[in-house]
C-alpha cells in the first residue's frame, strides 16, 4: 500500500510534458537560426573565393604562367620519425623509391617520349627514296640504345 502511494507521487503530470515540448521547440528554433547564420557565412566565403578559385588559365589570353609550389626545407629523414626503428627504415626506403621514380618519370618524359612518339612521322612511303628508311633507322639506333640503358 505504501508503494502505491509513492508510485502515484512520482508520476509526472501533464504540465511537465508541456514544458519539455516548449523547451524543445525553443531549442529547435535556436538551432534553425544558427544554421541560417552559418549557411550565410559559408555562402559569403564561397562567393569571396569564387573569383580566384574558378579562374582557369587560358593560353590564348595569358601566354605566360607561373607555377608556384611550396618548398619543403626539411629533409625526408626528418619527416620520418617514429618510435619503431624497423618501420622507420621501411618508410625511408619506400619514400626514397618514390622520389627516384618521380625523377625517372620526369627524365623519361623530357628525353624519350617525344623521340618515341614522333619517330617516322611526317614521311610518307611514296616520297621516300630507297634506303632512306634504313638510314633513318640507323640514326635512331643510338637513341634506342640510350633508351634501353635508361
Amino acid at each position: 500500500m505504501a508503494l502505491d502511494v509513492q508510485a502515484r507521487d512520482w508520476q509526472f503530470d501533464r504540465f511537465d510534458e508541456g514544458s519539455q515540448r516548449i523547451h524543445a521547440e525553443v531549442q529547435l528554433k535556436n538551432y534553425g537560426r544558427f544554421l541560417e547564420e552559418y549557411t550565410n557565412q559559408l555562402k559569403g566565403i564561397e562567393d569571396a573565393l569564387d573569383d580566384s578559385v574558378g579562374d582557369v588559365w587560358d593560353f590564348t589570353l595569358d601566354p605566360i604562367a607561373l607555377k608556384l609550389l611550396p618548398y619543403e626545407q626539411s629533409s625526408l629523414l626528418e619527416l620520418i620519425k617514429t618510435e619503431n626503428k624497423v618501420l622507420n627504415k621501411v618508410i625511408t626506403v619506400y619514400a626514397a623509391l618514390c622520389c627516384e621514380v618521380k625523377k625517372l618519370k620526369y627524365e623519361a618524359e623530357t628525353k624519350f617520349y617525344n623521340g618515341l612518339l614522333f619517330y617516322g612521322e611526317g614521311v610518307t612511303d611514296s616520297c621516300m627514296v630507297e634506303g632512306e628508311s634504313q638510314i633513318q633507322m640507323g640514326r635512331f639506333i643510338s637513341f634506342l640504345q640510350v633508351c634501353c640503358l635508361f
